[in-house]
């Protein structure tokens, strides 16, 4: 190899770990260093911040024609809380509409379930949260903790 070869090689591989350096990977299913769990979407453009006692949280994709759910559940010992998941409740539910589905879903309406929180080119984010809290997250969840879980929500 020619002088100027070996130097381009080592320049494009410097180039290449500096860029790898820069970012830090999220990893979803272990806490941050802040402790919290930090969950990204970059298919549907959302981020979103669980607290630490979302410890071994899952979720669930369910496609539909005009939105997409992803369906947070958190571990629970509760047997009389309606389990869709054995041994997990559903605390949080982000449903993504397409916007002419969310002007056609009747938002206004006092009994519509889902709040609005972003909106970006053709899709509205929306939050639903669990209708009453299994009986080992009395206590565990509270009206600063959904604050800050929706405080957290990004469109990316």
């Amino acid at each position: 190899m020619t002088t100027k070869k070996i130097a381009w090689v080592i320049t494009l591989f410097v180039i290449i770990t500096l860029c790898g350096c820069g970012t830090e990977k999220i990893i979803m299913d272990q806490p941050a260093k802040d402790g919290n769990y930090h969950y990204s979407n970059r298919d549907l453009g959302f981020a979103i911040v669980f607290p630490p006692e979302f410890e071994y949280y899952q979720t669930q994709r369910i496609s539909e024609l005009d939105y997409i759910d992803i369906e947070f559940y958190v571990p629970t010992t509760d047997k009389k809380y309606p389990q869709l998941v054995p041994g997990y409740a559903q605390p949080v539910t982000i449903r993504i509409y397409t916007a002419e589905a969310w002007a056609a879903a009747d938002p206004d309406n006092e009994d519509f379930l889902y709040d609005k929180i972003g909106e970006e080119k053709d899709k509205v984010y929306s939050v639903r949260y669990w209708d009453w809290v299994p009986a080992d997250w009395v206590g565990v969840w509270s009206e600063d903790m959904k604050r800050n879980i929706i405080n957290s929500f990004e469109i990316i």
